[in-house]
């Protein structure tokens, strides 16, 4: 791991708005809310807080515990997102929105979402403590079920609170684990899951949204740098259950001419869209990403001396340009007409989950900056996968993201946040949040 740079709190602008004590005593607070919610979703290993189920409950009840015992009442809305508004001194206004979700994949890390939501957290305390007003009022959104593995559809929290997409449907998707749908899961927790209605949030109540999220790759942490602004949000297209079929064959007779190998068919597909990566990048596009993130045989049927006639997998591809997402589709099918021929197999790729490319506020984007300059940190803006900022931004309310380094990477057990890096993510976000509120 590179060395860290020093945290330069102590290099506050002379304009802030909170007292520096005051403000790192909010901070500190929230960091031990964080850590305390991974001691209580703990799992083997690393931490599952399961989208609308236990885990994700568990965090929901200490964050509103941690708001009350801070002054902040808590409100929710009809499928459990929980909000905290802090009244400016012209409160028919458009609140000044940060948060971010509660909710994890399966055996993950503890601050991809949650460490967003406690910074929000931190800066409505501070502001509170400090007797600070700002002009508009400030609100904090701990949202639900971000995490797309749970019902193979990411953003569902902030899907329905801003009625992005029909809430009927929405409500119908089933849980991979549990095999209940989504209004199922809300019901059990004591919420009615109103499927009419307007939108939760719009942009008459919401002047921006603000997102502090750790960096989901290795960027900022090859740069040594503890925070980024994120360029653009990634769009993606997901094939969650695609499979491959051929011919169980004898692994000892059967002929390379006459096999009908469902695992070499797929890895070929895999190697072309890898060949287009490469060729991508080689042109200086850095932006598009692909992965197979689930690749299995039935273990039932398949054997050392059998050739594979099923293979099961999963496909993601993604980029922040529409046209690169368009080619990576006309590769895609090139390659699957290509291969069921050369091959004898045939492709399933199953239901398809796409979101478009999200293109985030200049302006605040520039805001971001300007307070990470008044900190003496560093800037650089960077490609980032999707959040619930993207949701926000789709729906027309202006959003921006700022991350925090990572070494280990996102969605696994060794996720990790410096506590000095979270410090002056809270930092940047409070004078960005004050600064927007003016």
């Amino acid at each position: 791991m590179a060395a860290r740079r020093p945290a330069l709190l102590d290099h506050q602008a002379e304009k802030a708005l909170i007292p520096k004590n005051i403000l790192d005593g909010a901070i500190s607070d929230a960091w031990a809310l964080v850590l305390g919610i991974g001691r209580r979703t703990t799992d083997t290993p690393g931490h599952t807080r399961a989208s609308f189920g236990e885990g994700e409950q568990v965090a929901a009840d200490l964050v509103c515990q941690f708001g009350a015992s801070n002054g902040l009442d808590a409100e929710h809305d009809a499928f459990g997102n929980i909000y905290f508004l802090l009244p400016g001194t012209e409160p028919e206004l458009p609140a000044v929105t940060s948060g971010s979700h509660l909710d994890s994949v399966p055996n993950g890390g503890n601050y991809d979402g949650l460490a967003g939501t406690a910074a929000a957290l931190a800066v409505l305390v501070a502001t509170r403590k400090a007797g600070f007003q700002p002009r508009r009022s400030l609100r904090a959104l701990a949202m639900r079920g971000e995490e797309s593995p749970w019902f193979n559809m990411a953003y569902l929290g902030s899907r329905l609170l801003l009625a992005y997409g029909d809430r009927t449907e929405l409500g119908q998707r089933r849980r991979v684990d549990s095999g209940l749908t989504l209004r199922e899961h809300v019901e059990q927790l004591g919420f009615p899951f109103l499927t009419d209605g307007e939108p939760v949030l719009t942009r008459e109540n919401t002047a921006c949204f603000l997102e502090l999220h750790i960096e989901q790759g290795p960027l900022l942490e090859e740069k040594n740098l503890p925070l980024g602004v994120a360029s653009a949000i990634r769009g993606n297209v997901r094939y969650p259950s695609a499979r491959c079929l051929g011919e169980y064959g004898h692994a000892s007779t059967t002929p390379r001419h006459s096999r009908r190998d469902a695992v070499m068919a797929a890895a070929e597909l895999a190697l072309g869209l890898d060949h287009l990566w490469a060729d991508l990048a080689a042109e200086g596009d850095d932006n598009f990403v692909v992965t197979l993130g689930r690749f299995s045989t039935d273990m039932a049927q398949h054997a050392l001396t059998k050739v594979p006639g099923e293979v099961n997998f999963s496909l993601n591809f993604g980029s922040t340009s529409e046209v690169t997402i368009r080619q990576a589709r006309e590769r895609l099918a090139e390659l699957i007409e290509r291969i069921t021929a050369e091959r004898g197999v045939r492709f399933e790729m199953g239901p398809e989950v796409a979101a478009e490319p999200v293109a985030l506020d200049a302006r605040l984007i520039g805001l971001l900056e300007a307070q990470m300059r008044e900190l003496g940190l560093p800037t650089m803006r960077l490609p980032t996968a999707g959040h619930d900022a993207g949701i926000f931004a789709l729906s027309g309310i202006p959003s921006a993201v700022l991350l925090m380094r990572n070494p280990f990477g996102s969605h696994n057990p060794r996720e990790h946040l410096d506590e000095a890096d979270f410090a002056l993510g809270c930092s940047v976000l409070a004078r960005a949040m004050h600064a927007a509120a003016a």
